[in-house]
């Protein structure tokens, strides 16, 4: 149940708990990271609303008047979950601390919390170690807050891209929280190539793999394009389709038709005479070590354009996978990808026009996606609460992955027909943190308030 936190000014160490609170013994309370011991006693004035006293409020650095849900474990009641969203990117703007990206992280907070949880947004230097406190950001009715709150149960890795994940200060920052016994999921973002590898030793999932391989000499790229005509090749930690080549043989001359992106988003093509006059023109400047060379499939069509599919999967309040959006991207004309951002279509599913039975379709995506889902959290370290996957579908109803992302994107729900998929996918993240906060709550190190 959630329940409305409210203060009492005339008490001292105390915390007034409805009557539904009976049948416990309750020594200590804790938010967050932080719990004091205090005298608890029933109250019969509303069974949603939990009266804690102003010393105890100030000590667990207590937002007020907000609405969390509560758990009882060994006489101590814990008010929770605290979600702390990890990020990076902040402004000295009230109004837009995080830029561009504000309300999408507003939209997250308020979402969020709908679900019982406390959540804020907070970045390294917003970390107080000595006072084991953070100052972040949480949104409400009145707009973005600043806020002083204790570490959180359960820490939620939004940071925006391998650059700065990699950086030395993150990972630090990553290793300090870990050690402080913090749950942290969805941590790093997904190597393609490691995806794949760990994928193909599974052999309940290996049969959705495309034909793969790992920095690819010429011969490599050779020989498969020789038998597919059309391959991909795909830097291993790229994202959005940059650094993406789509290669097309023709039958008749050898020669080798290159789709890619330029570096303004925008689709372009390029005629070589062989794979050797290809990399002379595009890989000067990169290394085929840090690309994965991919069999091309022959997609679906849906009024003419090739279609792809993305899910979306998260592990809800009791730690199980399940499939939460399911979404259509068309390709645009001349591109070598469906990503919306260089000109690809969002489609819900019903709007396609394909020569198979849309509802086997979606059974068949989910199936692989949870399939895949399961297969990575076996073999990943590390928690992981939600994946974005990118499917194709050939003309045979054989489902490919061509991509699982830690941390997708979130342009399918600009669609008018998922936008409760928009919020249950929003919601889920902090469904999964109550969960982990659950399961290590008997472990954890609670640290004592001043």
């Amino acid at each position: 149940m959630i329940y409305q936190i409210k203060q009492a000014d005339h008490l001292n160490q105390t915390v007034l708990l409805p009557s539904s609170f009976s049948h416990v013994t309750i020594e200590s309370i804790s938010f967050g990271k932080r719990k004091i011991a205090c005298r608890s006693i029933l109250h019969d004035e509303d069974s949603q609303s939990i009266y804690i006293s102003k010393d105890i409020a100030e000590s667990l650095l207590l937002p007020k008047n907000i609405r969390i849900k509560a758990l009882v474990h060994s006489e101590t009641l814990f008010l929770g979950p605290v979600v702390g969203i990890f990020t990076a990117g902040f402004y000295k703007s009230l109004l837009r601390p995080l830029g561009d990206r504000s309300i999408f992280f507003s939209k997250l907070v308020v979402n969020g919390c709908s679900t019982g949880a406390f959540c804020f947004v907070f970045g390294i230097h917003q970390i107080h170690w000595d006072l084991e406190m953070i100052e972040g950001y949480t949104f409400n009715e009145s707009g973005w807050v600043k806020i002083t709150v204790p570490f959180p149960n359960v820490i939620y890795d939004r940071l925006p891209n391998r650059k700065v994940e990699n950086s030395d200060y993150f990972q630090s920052a990553k290793k300090n929280l870990f050690m402080r016994s913090i749950p942290l999921f969805n941590s790093g973002f997904f190597n393609k190539w490691d995806v794949h590898h760990i994928l193909s030793k599974d052999e309940t999932v290996r049969h959705y793999l495309p034909e793969t391989y790992h920095a690819p000499s010429i011969k490599t790229i050779e020989q498969l394009i020789n038998r597919f005509q059309t391959i991909y090749l795909k830097p291993e930690n790229g994202s959005l389709g940059l650094g993406i080549f789509k290669l097309v043989k023709n039958r008749k001359n050898g020669s080798i038709l290159c789709c890619y992106y330029d570096e303004n988003g925008k689709g372009q093509l390029k005629l070589s005479s062989s794979i050797e006059g290809f990399l002379q023109h595009f890989f000067t400047q990169r290394s085929l070590d840090q690309y994965i060379a991919q069999q091309g499939i022959s997609l679906l069509h849906s009024s003419g354009n090739p279609v792809d599919f993305r899910v979306h999967t998260n592990k809800n309040e009791n730690g199980i996978w399940l499939v939460s959006a399911i979404a259509a991207k068309l390709a645009g004309k001349g591109n070598p990808t469906t990503h919306v951002k260089n000109g690809g279509t969002i489609k819900s599913l019903h709007e396609l026009s394909l020569p198979l039975n849309k509802e086997d379709i979606y059974r068949s995506l989910s199936t692989a996606a949870l399939s895949i889902s399961k297969a990575i959290d076996r073999k990943m370290d590390g928690e992981i609460g939600e994946i974005g996957f990118d499917f194709g579908i050939d003309n045979n109803g054989n489902i490919w992955l061509f991509e699982a992302n830690s941390k997708p994107g979130r342009s399918i729900f600009m669609h008018k027909d998922l936008q409760q998929e928009d919020r249950q996918t929003l919601r889920f993240p902090f469904q999964y943190a109550e969960y982990l906060m659950k399961k290590t709550i008997s472990t954890e190190e609670i640290y004592d308030a001043p």
